[in-house]
């Protein structure tokens, strides 16, 4: 059975932000340069883990600055502001031997509960895994692929909280 908690970083453990970290950059999709420090920075942790209190898989909610959100939102040549979008989805990731169990779709869609008033954006690779997860989210396709500077495409993906307000 997993477990999941979400906290804000300041009510973590240094060695919960430190495993945190280790499994993001594990994932291999993020420069770990002051990685650490955006951690801290971000507005929610989610932590799941095993029964025998194993790390599996983490995501965050950021608000990053709106430097990073205009860089991105360019880049991928969006057809809408990046003011418009102030929430970042990130550092999703599961442990390898954890991978192909919709896990992602978990942690996504609890972080989600935190921001459902939110517009929110994604990038993740340029992958039909990941597409077909970010639909059942709520995501769309935003742009163009965009080169990530580490070999592969990223894809902007933007979940608009109108679709979802009732």
């Amino acid at each position: 059975m997993l477990t999941s908690s979400i906290f804000l970083p300041s009510d973590c453990a240094a060695q919960a932000l430190a495993d945190f970290e280790q499994l993001v950059i594990e994932g291999g999709a993020v420069n770990p340069e002051g990685l650490a420090q955006r951690i801290r920075k971000a507005s929610r942790l989610l932590f799941l883990r095993a029964s025998d209190d194993q790390l599996v898989g983490v995501g965050a909610l950021k608000h990053p600055r709106a430097g990073y959100r205009n860089k991105v939102f360019a880049d991928a040549r969006a057809t809408v502001s990046a003011d418009e979008y102030p929430v970042e989805l990130g550092w999703v990731v599961v442990a390898k031997s954890y991978q192909g169990r919709r896990i992602s779709t978990r942690i996504v869609g609890e972080l989600l509960t935190f921001a459902k008033n939110e517009n929110i954006f994604a990038t993740t690779r340029a992958d039909e895994r990941v597409l077909s997860f970010a639909f059942d989210c709520g995501f769309k396709i935003n742009g163009k692929p965009f080169p990530s500077g580490r070999g592969y495409d990223l894809v902007l993906y933007l979940r608009n909280a109108h679709d979802y307000l009732r």
